[in-house]
């Protein structure tokens, strides 16, 4: 007998994490584009942009992924990239005054911050 889609329990289905094409484009690319913001030599202002861009679109996806399948990871790493996307939309703007080393601090923070949400489906289970 073999295993068809249908036979695959919902949440799992569902989970955009699972499927190649979607990591790719809501956690691939834009990953690849903040970690690439040094080497691209922008402004601080353009870079902080850049990245706020991505947090907001990986925040989308996971948040997007938490309804369609209630994996635990994006309830979690959700508000993290969210929160990673204001401070950064914050930097671009000049708004707020964040300076270049607060910044990559905060960059750094939300990308530790969300690699670490995998730790609960470790602990407890992949899908709420």
């Amino acid at each position: 007998m073999t295993k068809t889609d249908n036979a695959t329990p919902g949440p799992v289905r569902n989970d955009w994490a699972g499927q190649a094409s979607s990591m790719m484009i809501w956690w691939g690319l834009p990953l690849a584009g903040v970690m690439s913001v040094s080497l691209l030599h922008l402004s601080f202002h353009a870079s902080a942009a850049l990245v706020a861009g991505a947090f907001t679109w990986m925040a989308i996806g996971c948040l997007l992924n938490a309804l369609r399948c209630h994996r635990v990871h994006c309830y979690i790493s959700g508000p993290v990239f969210l929160a990673g996307a204001i401070v950064a939309g914050l930097a671009a703007t000049g708004l707020a005054g964040v300076d270049p080393r607060t910044f990559g601090f905060a960059v750094n923070a939300t990308m530790v911050l969300a690699l670490l949400s995998f730790a609960p489906e470790l602990v407890w289970k992949r899908y709420a």
